[in-house]
């Protein structure tokens, strides 16, 4: 026999050896499953008991150590998204973390520096920083006083707000998340009155950016607040005629 007829006939043997060997395995399986053996069947897992089903203990821990945990993991794994770090912001400043929210501020800016998110927050940081009732430890109020006028262009804040206003009028289509951001800041600020924050939403007519269903109901929330009944009755005009198919908006 020649070498490579010796190959061959070894090759041949080796596959008709794992042939014998997978046919002995597959009735070895049928047989334990026939003789009631678990063979492959899978087993179906217990159900996870919920041992706090009314919510009691969720609401006994701390709501602001909760919320820190979720803003930190959207700042982590969505860090290019605006509202990440308006949500960081919310929750810093409110555990009196104010170094963490000014970082949050900066954060927004380089996403958007014209976004009614950043603007309303910059005015409640300003806010803020004038009623509290303690400052932070000497380094970072430091930091904050060295960094934050950057965020109002060095302006007060009655000049900021002022600034804002004047931008939004001038600009017949600029955003209404905008218009409604400036108006909360002139009454919050005492910069103007209520009918002066009402106009800064009326006169654009609803003829402007994003005015969507979304924003115009938060317009409106907002001109409720103010208790501007005439007011409320102009906008909902506005918003019915811009959206004729639209019902039950309140």
């Amino acid at each position: 026999m020649t070498p490579a007829e010796r190959k061959k006939a070894k090759n041949m043997a080796r596959k008709k050896k794992n042939a014998a060997a997978k046919g002995g395995s597959k009735s070895d399986t049928k047989s334990n499953n026939t003789n009631g053996g678990s063979g492959n069947v899978k087993k179906s897992k217990p159900h996870a008991i919920d041992e706090d089903p009314s919510g009691k203990e969720l609401l006994a821990l701390n709501h602001l150590d909760e919320a820190k945990k979720y803003a930190a993991i959207l700042a982590r794994h969505a860090p290019k998204s605006i509202s990440s770090w308006a949500l960081q912001y919310d929750v810093s400043v409110r555990r009196g973390k104010m170094l963490m929210g000014l970082q949050a501020l900066f954060k927004m800016k380089s996403i958007d520096s014209n976004s009614p998110q950043l603007f309303s927050r910059v005015v409640d940081f300003s806010q803020r920083l004038g009623s509290r009732s303690s400052k932070c430890h000497d380094t970072s109020e430091a930091i904050i006083s060295a960094e934050f006028p950057k965020l109002m262009g060095g302006k007060t804040l009655s000049e900021f707000v002022k600034s804002a206003i004047e931008r939004v009028k001038s600009d017949s289509a600029s955003d209404l998340p905008m218009r409604t951001a400036v108006a909360k800041a002139i009454v919050s600020s005492g910069v103007g009155s209520a009918p002066d924050s009402l106009s800064v939403i009326l006169d654009s007519k609803l003829n402007c950016r994003s005015a969507n269903v979304d924003s115009c109901r938060e317009a409106l929330k907002f001109i409720e607040s103010v208790g501007g009944q005439s007011g409320k009755g102009q906008f909902q005009a506005l918003v019915v005629t811009k959206f004729p198919f639209l019902k039950d908006f309140y």
